[in-house]
């Protein structure tokens, strides 16, 4: 006989978009800032300390804004769709935190980006960073905040 296994519903995968966004754009910030302390004009500690104090004072409330009002709905829906269509397993977090990264990106590089991007320089890095950062804050909130699937447990 099998249990029926209990999915997460959209106001627990919207909460956990929420954690996962947070989870980025403070991992995003520390990692953003260390990499400006090695520019080249105008690297040191003082860029990182810059760069810290725009993101905590105007970032954040962007950040905010995007996370409850972008992030959050569109990671409840490719959440949703995952856990309904495909069978349980580990892969899912990452998975929807990918699918949300490139979904964000693409959008932002097609709406902000006034010429062809080259791939040349950090580019490549640049996109690559929120992508990998969005498929570990998906896995840990998968297992630690919704605790799914429970029977992989």
């Amino acid at each position: 006989m099998t249990q029926a296994v209990k999915r997460p519903q959209a106001t627990e995968l919207y909460f956990a978009s929420l954690i996962a966004t947070a989870m980025v754009y403070a991992a995003g910030i520390l990692i953003f800032s260390a990499l400006s302390f090695f520019g080249q004009q105008t690297g040191g500690w003082g860029a990182v300390l810059s760069s810290i104090i725009f993101a905590i004072f105007f970032g954040t409330i962007a950040a905010t804004a995007i996370a409850f009002l972008i992030t959050g709905p569109l990671g409840t829906g490719i959440g949703l769709a995952i856990v309904r269509l495909t069978p349980a397993g580990r892969w899912q977090g990452p998975v929807t935190g990918a699918l949300v990264a490139i979904a964000l990106e693409a959008f932002t590089v097609l709406v902000v980006a006034q010429e062809r991007m080259e791939w040349e320089g950090g580019n490549a890095v640049m996109l690559a960073i929120p992508i990998i950062l969005a498929m570990i804050a998906g896995a840990i909130v998968q297992q630690r905040v919704l605790r799914w699937p429970e029977q992989l447990r």
